[in-house]
């Protein structure tokens, strides 16, 4: 029987794509180490989605739960928010529904979290073909060799490597789709602001706040490898406004998210 570690709860989004959550699934049932919970944090997807999820509740050796919204248009930051309030652990580890993880993904993010920081990940990436390749044999492998991965050194897992590099990320960029954080320092910060709507720069914002309340980031290279599969680029149309909702939180050192996740705990 495989161990569990039980401070944490994986966080997957996921809208409107079932074949790549169930790649995604795939890829968590081959950990090494389980998570506590998997909570799919759902921005509305329709009954093929639902349908998975179902199918995978049964199979599932941990508790996998559905925190689903209505479709009111991307609304990542409200169903992240949703989601953890329903959460039992410890720690959040946050990945996107087009991430597929390696089989130490959890054991690793579980030896990076130290109180005072969070972490985050770099993922390599699949092109288009190879994407589609995979999702036509329903698997979860792909090999550091795969044809069509870019940016394949990013799967390389050295451990002794992970502790060579210096430690911190300074404040650079950060996203959502390989992110460890502590449930109580997300809470703090009142979780991702509800305010972003359409896709863009949320998660970068979500990430300034942590950095204002003192957290250090670590950067998880040589350890939790991960890989994001190909698709189109979505609707950016309100990327500038959220992009000046992003510079005002750092200019005014914000803290707290004003439409957050107190709201439902």
């Amino acid at each position: 029987m495989k161990s569990i570690a039980d401070e944490i709860s994986l966080l997957i989004t996921t809208y409107n794509n079932p074949d790549f959550l169930d790649i995604v699934l795939k890829s968590v049932l081959a950990q090494r180490v389980l998570p506590k919970e998997v909570i799919i944090a759902d921005d509305g997807s329709g009954q093929p989605t639902r349908e998975l999820i179902q199918q995978y509740q049964k199979i599932f050796p941990v508790p996998l739960l559905h925190a689903w919204i209505p479709d009111e248009g991307f609304r990542a930051s409200k169903v992240r928010n949703v989601a953890v309030a329903q959460s039992s652990g410890q720690y959040i580890v946050m990945i996107d529904g087009d991430i597929v993880i390696g089989p130490t993904f959890i054991q690793d993010h579980r030896v990076l979290m130290k109180p005072g920081r969070f972490v985050t990940g770099s993922r390599a990436r699949l092109m288009q073909k190879a994407t589609e390749a995979l999702c036509r044999k329903k698997t979860h492998h792909v090999s550091f060799w795969n044809p069509g991965l870019r940016r394949r050194l990013v799967l390389l897992r050295i451990p002794f490597m992970h502790y060579l590099i210096k430690g911190n990320s300074g404040t650079k960029r950060a996203r959502s789709c390989n992110l460890g954080v502590w449930r109580t320092d997300y809470i703090k910060v009142n979780g991702f602001e509800e305010k972003f709507i359409g896709w863009g720069f949320e998660d970068w914002e979500f990430v300034q706040r942590l950095y204002n309340i003192g957290l250090v980031r670590k950067n998880a290279k040589m350890l939790a490898p991960a890989i994001h599969l190909f698709h189109p680029y979505k609707n950016a149309s309100r990327a500038e406004i959220n992009e000046q909702m992003l510079h005002h939180t750092r200019e005014s050192k914000k803290t707290r998210a004003e439409i957050g996740i107190d709201q439902y705990l």
